[in-house]
């Protein structure tokens, strides 16, 4: 992607003085009028570069690259035009938010040049955003398993017990632990303790829906949000859990290992006023779980459910 050039000009001999000489070292793309050079953009962008005429027909350049600048923050943007007040100028960089303004009439070596020094910008945009997006990963993933971690799952938890509280909705929480986790570390080392962690969240993944959401809640606990889910249902996904982790050894760098897991599990009601309230109950069952033997469920005290 990195050399691909949109050039948009409705001077059909300009374009193609430059598609020639640029075409060597370039994948250059070009359209005649802002609404056929969008339509471009989507079907094959993202472009490294989009360089566009200032005036034309129905979309002008600068509003074509405040359209390339939502769809692509990245794409540098150049602007040609063959005004060269500072009116002019200015509106194509505050509106555009363009690289570079270049007055025509200008050589094809003179774009070639541009384009290059488009493409070292390009290249610094680029990382930048991979830069910013790593930076968001972390702070909402959890790094050893790949899903949320307990801050976003917090955050994402909040937001669907309103949205259930709002609309009447049934919404239920699991809360779980993997039961005798210390002595898989202790016996055999952390490494392993991290194999099993994340093959409980790959089974977890596995056996809930798409929909609902998974967290790492800390050390060996998981959270789960099962959306649209009453409490009978959410009974039988919960033990179907709990089995699927329980039935099948897992296989570790220290040979099988039978896990088993703890599940409390709470249901949101009519006079729950908070998420963290939710999440309290579905722990206080997970507790008496653990309490009464571990690899089992615990269902959390009810108040009048959600129809």
């Amino acid at each position: 992607m990195a050399d691909k050039i949109l050039i948009v000009d409705d001077d059909e001999n300009f374009l193609k003085s430059l598609s020639l000489p640029l075409g060597a070292d370039f994948d250059i793309h070009t359209e005649r009028d802002g609404e056929d050079a969008l339509a471009c953009f989507k079907k094959y962008g993202p472009f490294a570069v989009v360089i566009t005429d200032m005036q034309m027909a129905g979309m002008s350049g600068v509003d074509l690259l405040k359209q390339i600048t939502e769809l692509a923050p990245e794409t540098v943007r150049v602007l040609l035009t063959g005004y060269s007040d500072i009116d002019t100028a200015m509106r194509g960089i505050n509106e555009g938010r363009i690289f570079r303004y270049l007055t025509k009439p200008c050589t094809p070596a003179t774009i070639k040049d541009l384009i290059s020094d488009a493409l070292d910008e390009f290249a610094i945009a680029a990382n930048r955003l991979r830069l910013e997006e790593e930076l968001r990963t972390l702070a909402f993933v959890d790094d050893l398993t790949g899903i949320n971690n307990r801050r976003h799952f917090f955050e994402i938890g909040q937001e669907e017990f309103g949205r259930a509280q709002r609309f009447r909705r049934p919404l239920a929480a699991i809360m779980l632990d993997i039961d005798h986790f210390k002595a898989v570390n202790d016996t055999h080392g952390h490494s392993v303790g991290d194999q099993v962690i994340q093959e409980v969240a790959n089974r977890m993944g596995v056996a809930l829906r798409r929909a609902d959401i998974i967290g790492r809640y800390g050390g060996e606990e998981f959270s789960a949000l099962l959306l649209e889910t009453g409490i009978a249902t959410a009974t039988s996904v919960a033990t179907r859990l709990r089995e699927s982790i329980s039935d099948k050894p897992f296989q570790t760098i220290a040979g099988e290992l039978r896990v088993t897991v703890s599940i409390g599990l709470a249901a949101i009601g009519t006079n729950d006023t908070s998420f963290s309230a939710l999440l309290n109950c579905a722990d206080e069952a997970l507790y008496r779980a653990k309490k009464l033997g571990r690899n089992r469920l615990e269902v959390g005290k009810e108040t009048t459910p959600a129809k």
